[in-house]
């Protein structure tokens, strides 16, 4: 391998908002890592984003990519129902592999894909960017060392605009449960993986789910489609610690209020807050320890902060993006397992399966 990390995107297309905003940027802020190949869905665009991000090749097909001897690893930023197949393309070329959350359409996608991980020992990834923010690392620093005393309790809260009954083209599929990118596996599963990094794993839960918005308008194509997902998530349980959980998803909320995490202990206090889901960033963060007479900012120590300066004032996204980058390239050159990987896709997909079966069911489920 040579000294950066020579990296290939699959959906590293300039059409893809989130490719382009994310990826690209994070890679060209590290030193570990360089952007040599770009993968679309035809030649032209391949060539033309290819030149765009100065990477010095483009394909239109993922195994081509993958084999290609300038490309020591390869990136999944696809949609969701891709995966499987992008994956399956990628592990004969045995290079390390970083896949966008969710893993797979489904558990039993996910469970294959790892499978497939595991008996070619490919260094793996997966996008649950969130743990890397400094803000999160910090919070759960902070409840390991009794800064609220005991947890009693914890409420998460998030709002969003989009995902209720209104939509476009390119963001159709988010409302067919059959594809797998939706609510509760999108905003949920970053959402709710954050929550138990911090916290801990349910134990036990029960949910409820609604669908407010049984269609959705177009608004781009001026058409009408039926919406087979939920908007409305509810779930109750409680986390190995013994605390108490409550988290609510909502979409389609005309005046969003974002993210409110609040953590309740015997001898204290933290509120996290962010203006939209946890792994875009931009956290604002608050607590009160048990001489403290009311919530005060908690400033985030250096520490918590491995990527470039130049990306400290950054909104969150490319931060915690590039802070998952270097995670992964100390587990590529030295063989550790700093970042997420597939083994913690699979139990997130359990753990969303769960809260389908309970909400469709009624029953408890234990974990």
């Amino acid at each position: 391998m040579s000294k950066k990390i020579r990296t290939g995107i699959i959906g590293a297309s300039i059409n893809n908002g989130w490719a382009s905003g994310t990826h690209i940027p994070a890679i060209q802020h590290l030193d570990e890592f360089e952007l040599t190949a770009v993968g679309t869905s035809n030649m032209v665009s391949a060539k033309k984003s290819a030149e765009a991000f100065y990477a010095d090749h483009g394909f239109d097909n993922m195994k081509e990519l993958a084999q290609h001897p300038d490309v020591d690893m390869v990136v999944v930023s696809i949609n969701v129902k891709e995966h499987y197949n992008a994956v399956k393309a990628v592990v004969p070329a045995g290079k390390p592999i970083y896949c966008e959350w969710p893993l797979g359409s489904n558990t039993e996608e996910a469970l294959e894909m790892q499978e497939w991980i595991t008996s070619a020992q490919l260094p793996n990834a997966i996008g649950l960017q969130a743990r890397q923010a400094p803000a999160v690392q910090y919070v759960k620093d902070l409840l390991a060392e009794g800064y609220v005393g005991k947890v009693l309790s914890a409420n998460l809260k998030i709002s969003i605009d989009c995902m209720g009954g209104v939509g476009d083209k390119s963001t159709a599929y988010l409302y067919d449960r059959k594809v797998g990118g939706n609510l509760l596996t999108i905003v949920g599963g970053h959402n709710l993986d954050a929550f138990t990094y911090m916290l801990g794993d349910f134990t036990e839960l029960s949910a409820t789910t609604a669908q407010q918005f049984p269609e959705v308008e177009l608004v781009d194509i001026q058409k009408v489609i039926k919406k087979t997902t939920d908007d409305q998530i509810m779930i109750t349980g409680k986390l190995t610690n013994g605390a108490a959980g409550i988290v609510h998803i909502q979409g389609g909320v005309k005046h969003q209020t974002g993210l409110t995490l609040e953590i309740f202990g015997d001898n204290g206090t933290i509120v996290l807050s962010a203006p939209a889901s946890i792994q875009f960033g931009s956290h604002q963060l608050r607590g009160a320890g048990s001489t403290d007479n009311e919530l005060s900012e908690l400033p985030i120590p250096d520490a918590y902060y491995s990527a470039p300066h130049s990306l400290y004032n950054d909104s969150g996204i490319v931060l915690n993006m590039a802070q998952a980058y270097r995670k992964f390239a100390k587990d590529i050159q030295e063989g550790t397992t700093l970042a997420p990987n597939f083994a913690d896709a699979v139990k997130l997909h359990q753990l969303l399966d769960a809260v389908e079966k309970s909400a469709q069911t009624g029953e408890r489920q234990y974990l």
